[in-house]
């Protein structure tokens, strides 16, 4: 990337929200890079090094979470939808967008959070229909890189703690990294990027030093709020990347 001061303050700022959350470097670096006018190939490049390492952080510094055997298939499944997409992705010229979907998914979602009785029918749906739910999750990462959408909603109807929900996601989102940049240097390695690596050190140093700081002051109720606050901001981007 040509402006690396940009670039560098782009990672920096989206590190604290991957800090509190579990994500926010693909989430919302991904579209601010297209809009910048970066290809898809190098956005991944320059993204996953960063989205990796505090993803292994967080996951490493929460190994007392509970990791059950249900979870470890599910993400199992999803690994495999993501290579797939993903492989097709690069290896294609076709631009799949899936946008509106998922933005209206997450804004119906941050809603759907401010009533109980909504939360509890998601809950019931989710353990009717997990796996379907996962394995789709994987097939819109891979294309879009934007899987976090779906992502949200599973790890917030999926547990009430904050540092379940953020383990969650992190687990998920390192499992995400590994395998695009995986995939990546198997099939177009020259998306690469030096500044992504070097980027890394830097996002590591914002979450150390900054976001995990926000992470552990934030009480459980303003952790709801901030994740719901999340959930439909996110929205908003996703619905709206394409005409800005």
């Amino acid at each position: 990337m040509d402006n690396h001061a940009l670039f560098y303050l782009v990672i920096a700022l989206f590190a604290v929200i991957q800090s509190v959350f579990g994500m926010g470097i693909l989430v919302f670096g991904t579209p601010t890079l297209l809009m910048l006018g970066v290809d898809f190939s190098s956005v991944l490049g320059l993204l996953l090094p960063s989205s990796v390492l505090i993803s292994l952080t967080q996951t490493l510094g929460a190994r007392r979470i509970a990791f059950p055997a249900r979870e470890k298939i599910n993400m199992l499944i999803c690994a495999i939808f993501v290579i797939l997409a993903l492989s097709l992705v690069l290896h294609s010229t076709v631009k799949v967008n899936v946008d509106l979907l998922v933005g209206a998914i997450l804004l119906f979602s941050a809603l759907m959070r401010f009533r109980l009785s909504l939360q509890e029918t998601l809950k019931r749906y989710l353990g009717k229909h997990q796996r379907a739910y996962i394995a789709i999750m994987g097939l819109i990462h891979g294309v879009t890189n934007m899987g976090g959408a779906l992502l949200a909603l599973y790890a917030a109807a999926s547990h009430r703690e904050k540092l379940e929900i953020r383990t969650t996601v992190s687990r998920y989102y390192l499992m995400f990294g590994l395998i695009q940049l995986a995939t990546l240097a198997s099939i177009k390695w020259q998306a690469l990027s030096l500044d992504g690596f070097t980027a890394a050190p830097l996002a590591l140093l914002v979450y150390l030093v900054v976001g995990n700081l926000l992470f552990k002051r934030a009480s459980a109720p303003v952790y709801e709020k901030m994740v719901t606050g999340f959930i439909a901001f996110y929205g908003v981007v996703v619905l709206t990347k394409g005409y800005l």
